[in-house]
């Protein structure tokens, strides 16, 4: 039990639905916040906008009209001076009469103030300034602070002040509304991220039960979703092709298998065969010397194979250091033919090098012998008979070209870039009575990587076969 709930708060499921759920919350916190405010700003700068409108209206009325309250006698139109003055100020203060406070003062005297002030008065700071406006405290007028105007003209000063109260107000009950949904969008989040994540991972418990089925056996099977063109779609895409490479390195390792157990069991059976012979009766000294050459031949065989091997697995673990010399090519392939010429005795075949100019190179020395070691020794194998291998040397901008040629059945063009892979024999048929497991191409290819360069290899309908090491002159 304790294992499922913990797998639960483990899952990516839950942790996707935790990260939406807090980022869109954090953005609800986000939104609240700068819609309060925006919405205070807003509010305090529209009354302060107001508070001026009205002041300046109410001071532009009483100095057009003249009016010379210092000099107001009833009559049977204003009966005092406050009606004078709130028939001069009724258009500024129709709206919020109510709430709104004005003082009218001349010469430090109030001439008028609205009826919601009582005995009170507005005081306010002692500043220089024509408009100013400033914020009062006054318990007895209003709860709220008090935003306060006051404009100075020639005869009169103006002061017209609001409560903020129901800025406070508006912005309290945006706060209760924001107190009330927050909790409700926060539950919509989670469920929302929940089936988000559930919906969007979904692909992923396809993949990880088809991932559970592939083994060994059915490599040949893939994972669907592939077609699609986002993140599980190239994920998809890129497990089909790893494997597809363990597919390819378990063919490799089969055909290893199978080749390598072949060819390793033919030497081995003939040693046995021919001590098991030699060993059961007397024979003459010619008999053994011919057997210990034939044992010499098969131990050289397997040393052959055993050697391509250790290379491989070198090369693929980058065990193997190339020491790069400056090489003399014409000396460098003459000591090459002087000692590889010896195996075309049997099929009666030539190895020559073309005329060359005077070229040298850098590369590993070694590596380089056993790498056309390896190409001369497949021209002999798949050479015709009577026929001339050749060696010839080119020399291409900055790279060295070293070519080795034959005469023998032709590879099929489908087939030309598959014979450096390892274990890949193109027919079947001549190289199981030739013998080999693919592996010689395969190390040429790789010593050449090592001199950062490459292989080439083409084969024309005239029969000959080139195959080539391109290198850098430096």
């Amino acid at each position: 039990m304790l294992g499922k709930i913990k797998l639960i708060f483990t899952s990516t499921r839950f942790k996707v639905s935790l990260w939406y759920s807090s980022l869109f919350f954090l953005m609800e916190i986000l939104l609240g916040l700068t819609v309060y405010v925006t919405l205070n700003n807003l509010s305090h700068r529209n009354l302060d906008s107001n508070l001026k409108t009205q002041a300046r209206a109410i001071l532009r009325v009483i100095e057009e009209k003249h009016v010379d309250l210092e000099s107001f006698k009833p009559g049977p139109v204003y009966k005092s001076e406050d009606e004078v003055i709130w028939d001069i100020a009724y258009d500024a203060i129709v709206f919020n009469r109510r709430n709104t406070f004005i003082v009218v003062a001349q010469q430090n005297r109030d001439v008028f103030k609205t009826a919601n002030l009582g005995k009170k008065t507005l005081s306010f700071p002692e500043r220089k300034e024509k408009e100013i406006l400033f914020d009062y405290r006054d318990k007895d007028l209003s709860t709220s602070t008090i935003r306060v105007c006051r404009l100075s003209g020639k005869r009169y000063v103006v002061t017209v002040a609001y409560p903020k109260e129901f800025i406070s107000q508006t912005l309290n009950d945006l706060i209760t509304i924001y107190i009330i949904i927050a909790p409700i969008f926060l539950i919509i989040s989670i469920i929302g991220g929940a089936l988000i994540s559930s919906k969007s991972l979904a692909r992923i418990d396809t993949i990880i039960k088809k991932t559970e089925e592939i083994t060994a056996q059915n490599l040949n099977e893939k994972i669907p979703g592939d077609e699609y063109n986002d993140e599980f779609g190239r994920l998809v895409n890129k497990m089909n092709e790893m494997i597809g490479r363990i597919k390819t390195s378990v063919d490799f390792m089969n055909q290893f298998s199978i080749s390598a157990a072949h060819e390793l069991k033919t030497p081995l059976t003939i040693l046995r065969g021919e001590i098991e012979i030699a060993l059961k009766s007397e024979k003459a000294p010619e008999y053994y010397r011919s057997v210990l050459k034939s044992n010499y031949e098969e131990t050289l065989r397997l040393i052959k194979i055993v050697d391509n091997l250790f290379f491989i697995s070198k090369s693929d673990n980058s065990l193997l250091s190339v020491n790069k010399q400056e090489i003399d090519l014409y000396n460098f392939l003459n000591s090459l033919i002087h000692s590889l010429s010896i195996l075309g005795s049997e099929k009666n075949m030539l190895l020559v090098m073309d005329p060359m100019p005077a070229l040298t190179a850098w590369f590993d020395e070694n590596l380089m012998k056993q790498a056309l070691s390896n190409i001369v020794e497949n021209a002999f194998k798949f050479g015709e008979e009577n026929s001339t291998v050749k060696l010839k040397v080119e020399k291409n901008e900055n790279e060295i070209i070293i070519c080795v040629s034959n005469r023998g059945e032709r590879i099929p063009p489908e087939e030309t870039e598959k014979i450096f892979e390892r274990f890949y024999r193109t027919d079947k048929s001549v190289t199981n009575k030739i013998g080999g497991v693919g592996l010689g191409l395969s190390v040429v290819k790789s010593i050449a990587n090592l001199h950062n360069g490459r292989v080439g290899v083409s084969s024309g309908e005239d029969s000959i076969t080139t195959i080539s090491i391109i290198i850098p002159e430096k």
